[in-house]
C-alpha cells in the first residue's frame, strides 16, 4: 500500500495495509460490523505501520480512532514516525498524562530528548472517538521536520524536530485498545514553509558559516559566534555524566601533554556538542554535564599544523564523581 490512500476498512484489511511495529505486541481485527480494526496493544512501545512508503518530503496522515479500552487513565497513545532503521528509531508524539508528549527513540529502543507540551489532552478518555491528522514539513534547508497534529480539525500542537531524513507514518498504542475506523494519507503537508530555525541564538546564515582554518584555530577560539557558554546551554545532550581524556604529541622518548582544542560531536548526527581545550600542563580535558544516552566522538586539532587531527569515536559518557 503506497501514498495517496484513504481507506475505511468496509470490507476488510486491505492486503499489505498495515503491519506490526516497534515491540510487535499488537493484535489487528477486522470488525465488520464496525467495518473498522480494532487494535489491541500489549503495554510496550507498539506501532502499527500504516503504509509500506517512507517519505523524505512533505506528507500527511490521519486516521479516525476511537479508544475501546484501557486498564488505566488517561489512555497514552498517538503517531510514532518511523525512519526505517532499525526497530525504534524515529519521534513519537502522543498523548500522556493529559497533555501532548514527544520524544526521540533510538533503534534499539533507548527514548532520549523526552518532553511535553503545554497543550492538553482532557478529551482522551475511553469511549472517545477524534479524527488525529499529522502534517509534516521538511524545511527548504532539509535538516529540518515542521510538524503539526490537528485534533478534529483544529491544531493542537506544532514541533520542529531535526536528524531524520525520511519517515512512515504509524499509530502509536500503549497497553489499550483503538478502533481505527478510516486511515488516509497523501502529499503535500497542509503546512507553510517552516520559519527559518535560529543555530544556537544565531542567524542561520552565521551559524552555518565555514571558518577559516587560522580563525577556527586560533586560542580559546569558541565555534559559531565565539559563545563561551553556547555547550552549557545545550538542552538536548544535558544530563549528569561527562567524559574525560588526555591528548598528547608524540616525542623522542615519551608522549608530552598539550593543550589543544578539543570538539565533542553527537557520532549519530555530525553535530557539534561541546568543545574546550586540553591543559597545557597535563594535556587533559573534560566534558562535564552529559546525555548518557548518546554516542560521542570526539576529536582533538593541532592548530600548530604538525600533526593530523587524533580521533576517538563510539564513545559513551560516564557519571560524574
Amino acid at each position: 500500500m503506497a501514498y495517496p490512500f484513504d481507506e475505511t476498512f468496509a470490507s476488510g484489511i486491505p492486503a499489505g495495509f498495515g503491519s506490526v511495529g516497534g515491540a510487535g505486541g499488537i493484535t489487528a481485527t477486522w470488525n465488520g460490523t464496525a467495518q473498522a480494526v480494532d487494535l489491541v496493544f500489549s503495554q510496550a512501545q507498539n506501532f502499527w505501520k500504516l503504509t509500506a512508503a517512507e517519505f523524505s518530503s512533505d506528507f500527511w496522515c490521519e486516521v479516525d480512532v476511537e479508544i475501546l479500552a484501557a486498564p488505566y487513565t488517561p489512555p497514552h497513545f498517538g503517531f510514532w514516525l518511523w525512519d526505517g532503521v532499525g526497530t525504534y528509531e524515529g519521534y513519537r508524539i502522543a498523548t500522556y498524562a493529559n497533555l501532548w508528549i514527544h520524544a526521540n527513540w533510538t533503534s534499539s529502543g533507548t527514548q532520549y530528548d523526552w518532553a511535553d507540551t503545554t497543550t492538553p489532552t482532557p478529551w482522551a478518555i475511553v469511549g472517545a472517538r477524534k479524527t488525529l491528522r499529522l502534517d509534516a514539513r521538511k524545511s527548504a534547508e532539509g535538516d529540518w521536520w515542521d510538524l503539526r497534529v490537528s485534533l478534529d480539525g483544529a491544531p493542537a500542537v506544532q514541533l520542529l524536530k531535526r536528524y531524520y531524513t525520511a519517515f512512515l507514518p504509524c499509530l502509536f498504542g500503549f497497553g489499550l485498545t483503538l478502533r481505527l475506523h478510516r486511515a488516509a494519507g497523501g502529499t503535500p503537508s497542509a503546512l507553510a514553509e517552516p520559519t527559518p530555525v535560529m543555530r544556537r541564538a544565531l542567524l542561520p546564515t552565521v551559524g552555518r558559516r565555514i571558518l577559516v582554518p587560522e580563525h577556527a584555530a586560533a586560542l580559546r577560539f569558541h565555534h559559531r559566534g565565539l559563545r563561551p557558554l553556547a555547550g552549557t546551554r545545550n538542552h538536548y545532550y544535558h544530563g549528569n555524566h561527562r567524559i574525560t581524556g588526555t591528548v598528547k604529541e608524540k616525542g623522542p622518548q615519551t608522549d608530552l601533554p598539550v593543550s589543544r582544542r578539543v570538539l565533542l560531536l553527537d557520532e549519530r548526527a555530525n553535530f557539534v556538542v561541546r568543545e574546550t581545550w586540553s591543559d597545557a600542563a597535563t594535556g587533559a580535558y573534560a566534558f562535564d554535564y552529559l546525555n548518557p544516552d548518546i554516542q560521542y566522538l570526539v576529536i582533538a586539532y593541532d592548530h600548530q599544523q604538525q600533526f593530523r587531527a587524533a580521533v576517538a569515536d563510539n564513545l559513551t559518557a560516564e557519571p560524574m564523581p
